[in-house]
């Protein structure tokens, strides 16, 4: 009875690469489960199925596994109709097929469950458009006369026109709001509310208004029993309450028959304070309201309590009043009957959750539409997916693809070329190797997909016994990773094969929204030997020929796969106020895939705005997953504090500025990566020696990174850079990705401006001279620039303020916009009359700095604090150095900061200055 009464679980520790849910013992197939016996068990292990499939839809996908309990099952019995219709109260009856096949193995049952999707559809048909699974939403709807329980579609469309009333609402106040809410119901319902304010009604009284929408009659349970009164009452009510108040508000009558006939229930078994306090315990039992709206009113519930009296008109009893008001957003009865598998447990969503992924939607883009374009949707995507973006302009997808994973007809190809050749030299025999697995293939379409650890290239930790891992996705095929070994051939090694598998798959549908069938399967294979290891140590269940890769499906699965490995949190997301990400350039992806246990040290190049701190911050996120380090072991050094505010803030790493890591020791660190190091200086000792003994203080050397912009120097004195000749091994970025065309016109002008003049010492004039013929801007999107000279201080500011006051109007938000100086004592000089000017136009700016970056408002700072940051809209306020040599550099760091506007506003120029104004 135990196995009988179990509940699902996940079990992570099973031979499958997949995720799969445990649901116990299970009567299978439909002549079984319409036997009479075992009525109670066979409820209860349909509903351990139904949780489990629709955890696994909103998960990702992945394998129930059942024990057959019922001798002489087959497959052609089926499952039997109460579990399939269980299933299809989870998603559209004509999709089943879709999403669910079964292989009986054994004395089990495995049913195997794809992803849920938004099912995008013109047809007026809106069963499909729920963003989750559900068995029970826990939303009650008026329909007619009836109180219906929301299924998830019908929820999704509630959502949908809940949240375009309160968009409507939302610049009204709350009594506003809520008289927006309730006034068409009052009006039309003064005869109900006439009767609801009545001092009595008489028994046997017939009402004058029938049950509708907002009306519904019951008698009391009982006639004389106060227990069952109360009992029937809280049971009612609170499902009402839903019903009632997330349809058009209502009243609900206790104590009046269907006949609308008042019968209520006699004084003697009841008094009036008793109903109230019966009525109130039903009330609290909704606890489960949500908002979508600014106004935030309450739900209001009021009781009232009539009197009936007799024909002589003696008091003869109570009937029980509620007016349950409309409410303005999400009214739940219980929390969702919706489940999803985290990490390894299996979870029930609570309200808030559920409610957040049922209503979440594409980020609003309105203002960045002129500068990003969708590559993934969340319509048509899988429960847990994030919307991708990439710049316009910038190599779309599709390109991506075919430029890392090259499909040839009748051809299994070797891919990425430089890394193979390098595996084959490295380590020979993996050739032939490889080749023997590949021999049956040699007439399909697909690829082998090298790489040193696919288990690092998607976030999990590094096995050093791996040689390599080569994941094979060919026409016709079910997707093979393949890990070899130099030695080891074990059980513990199949499991981080099957465990990387299991990632692998899960990353392509929650991340790459890959929306077809897909599965990944481990081959471990030992390098020296022919042989493939322990056979047992395979895999013990056979996928279904639909998880195979069809040629039409073969380039839906590799955009995936290059969402996974070019995709990155993209800086907008916090503007934005959701997660999303963007695509990594080829250029920063071949650098990330190098391989850090032969590249500890590495120097790159970056012109501005071509994703030098992007490529830092993910380098650390390898370094944790490939060295398998505490993010106390791996520092981040900057210049200047709001930089390094912006990277603690990611909590991978220690961050600190170069005057910090001067100061202190740092015994935990093995790993340090360097990023704008032009501008560091060694006036408190050479940070550079001290940096480069941390790395080879330990038993392995850590990897020790420096990323810089000669170009963007803010200051004349020695950096404590090693000079350029020394810089060794060294990469370069030379696409520039951040910037509007237009404003890297500009941007270009100033870079040959400052290599042509030469101004500053110790600097490779003609390396950057070699880089800047390489630049390129990576996209087509245009912005503006504005340059404004010989202005005094009042016209800067009411320019300033004009401007911001344009671009509010126009939609952008305060957060998108940052004034910038040449010095702090400029900022604290322009700070009040730029208020004053702000004033004029009913603008009240609360400025920020840029250590406050993450904010919401103006940044109002010097250019130098600025440094590594980015906004859409900059003002540049006479950026103009008192130091000769650093002038045109300066123009170039407020100039490169601009995504899409920028202002440069220059007070009287000085005589000789060469800037590009």
């Amino acid at each position: 009875m135990a196995t009988e009464e179990k509940h699902p679980c996940v079990d992570l520790n099973t031979k499958y690469p997949d995720v799969v849910v445990k649901v116990g013992k299970v009567i299978f197939g439909e002549t079984y489960r319409k036997e009479k016996n075992k009525q109670h068990i066979k409820k209860k292990q349909k509903e351990n199925i139904s949780q489990a499939a629709c955890a696994l839809l909103n998960s990702g996908g992945g394998l129930i596994e059942a024990e057959i309990e019922n001798e002489g099952y087959n497959e052609g019995d089926g499952l039997g109709k109460d579990i399939e219709d269980s299933f299809t109260e989870l998603i559209p009856s004509q999709m089943f097929a879709d999403y669910f096949e079964s292989i009986k193995q054994n004395s089990k049952l495995l049913i195997f469950v794809k992803s849920w999707r938004i099912e995008v559809s013109s047809s007026s048909d809106i069963s499909s458009s729920s963003r989750i699974c559900s068995q029970k939403t826990g939303l009650y709807q008026r329909c007619g006369t009836s109180v219906k329980l929301m299924n998830s579609s019908v929820a999704a469309q509630f959502f949908k026109r809940k949240k375009e009333c309160s968009r409507r609402r939302s610049d009204e106040t709350q009594q506003g709001a809520e008289r927006a809410v309730l006034n068409g119901f009052e009006e039309e319902h003064d005869s109900i509310e006439n009767i609801f304010n009545v001092q009595h009604l008489t028994h046997g009284e017939k009402l004058n208004f029938s049950e509708s929408t907002r009306v519904d009659y019951k008698e009391f349970a009982s006639a004389d029993n106060l227990n069952i009164i109360q009992k029937d009452i809280e049971d009612k009510l609170p499902k009402y309450i839903s019903a009632f108040a997330n349809t058009q508000g209502g009243y609900l009558f206790f104590g009046v028959d269907d006949e609308r006939k008042v019968v209520g229930c006699r004084k003697e078994n009841v008094t009036a304070n008793q109903l109230l306090r019966i009525v109130e315990r039903g009330r609290q039992k909704v606890q489960h309201v949500f908002h979508f709206c600014s106004s935030r009113p309450e739900l209001i519930v009021v009781p009232k309590i009539l009197n009936v009296r007799d024909n002589q008109g003696n008091l003869y009893g109570y009937v029980c009043a509620v007016k349950i008001k409309p409410f303005c957003c999400a009214v739940f009865l219980h929390n969702p009957d919706s489940w999803i598998v985290k990490d390894d447990r299996f979870e029930r969503l609570m309200a808030k959750d559920w409610m957040d992924l049922m209503t979440t939607p594409d980020p609003e883009i309105s203002n960045l539409a002129e500068v990003l374009k969708t590559v993934l949707s969340l319509s048509g995507a899988s429960p847990l997916s994030k919307p991708v973006f990439s710049n316009k302009g910038l190599t779309c997808l599709s390109d991506l693809r075919k430029a890392l994973f090259p499909v040839y007809s009748n051809k299994i190809i070797y891919t990425p070329e430089n890394l193979t050749k390098g595996l084959f030299s490295e380590y020979p025999g993996l050739e032939n190797l490889m080749n023997e697995q590949m021999e049956e293939l040699q007439a399909s379409q697909g690829l082998l997909i090298f790489s040193r650890s696919w288990a690092v290239d998607i976030g999990l930790p590094e096995n050093q016994q791996v040689v390599c891992d080569a994941l094979l996705i060919a026409a016709g095929k079910h997707p093979t990773l393949y890990t070899v070994t130099q030695k080891d051939c074990s059980a513990n090694m199949f499991e981080y094969a099957r465990q990387t598998a299991r990632a692998l798959k899960q990353k392509l549908v929650n991340v790459g929204g890959y929306t077809q069938r897909v599965c990944v399967i481990p081959h471990l294979l030992q390098l020296g030997t022919n042989e493939e290891g322990n056979t047992e140590l395979g895999l013990q269940v056979k996928y279904p020929a639909s998880y195979t890769v069809s040629q039409k499906d073969m380039p839906k699965l590799l955009d995936s796969l290059v969402i996974i490995l070019l995709g990155f949190r993209s800086f907008l997301s916090d503007s934005l106020g959701c997660e999303f990400f963007n695509l990594l350039t080829i250029k920063q992806y071949e650098i990330l895939s190098k391989d850090l246990h032969k590249c500890r040290k590495l120097f790159i190049y970056g012109l501005p705005g071509t994703g030098k701190t992007i490529v830092a911050l993910k380098i650390i996120e390898k370094i944790r997953h490939m060295f398998r380090c505490q993010s106390d072991e791996i520092l981040y050094i900057c210049e200047n504090a709001p930089l390094k505010t912006f990277v603690s803030e990611k909590g991978i790493c220690q961050s600190v500025t170069r005057v910090t890591f001067m100061k202190n020791n740092f015994e935990k660190v093995k790993h340090i990566v360097v990023d704008e190091a032009q501008n560091f200086r060694e006036e408190d000792g050479c940070w550079y020696r001290k940096a480069e003994c941390i790395t080879q203080s330990h038993n392995e050397p850590g990897v020790f990174w420096i990323f810089l912009d000669y170009l963007q120097t803010s200051h004349p004195f020695v950096s404590g850079l090693p000079p350029a000749r020394q810089h060794d091994p060294v990469e370069s970025l030379t696409q520039v990705v951040r910037n509007s065309t237009d404003i890297y016109d500009i941007i270009k002008k100033q870079m040959e401006r400052i290599v042509q003049d030469k101004k500053l010492g110790n600097v490779p004039y003609e390396r950057l001279k070699n880089l800047l013929s390489e630049a390129t801007c990576g996209h087509d999107v245009s912005g503006d620039y504005t340059i404004k000279r010989n202005l005094n201080m009042n016209e800067i500011a009411n320019y300033v303020a004009r401007q911001c006051f344009s671009y509010l109007q126009k939609g952008y938000s305060e957060k998108e916009i940052a004034i910038l100086f040449s010095t702090n004592d400029d900022k604290k000089k322009y700070e009040h009359i730029i208020k004053i000017g702000m004033r004029k136009y009913r603008l009240n700016p609360v400025f920020q700095e840029a250590d406050e970056i993450q904010g919401k408002r103006i940044i109002l700072d010097s250019i130098r604090r600025f440094s590594g940051l980015e906004r859409s809209i900059v003002f540049g306020v006479n950026p103009v150095s008192t130091q000769d040599k650093i002038s045109d550099n300066l123009l170039l760091c407020v100039a490169s900061r601009a995504n899409l506007h920028l202002h440069l506003l220059f007070e009287k120029i000085p005589s000789g200055y060469s800037g590009v104004v």
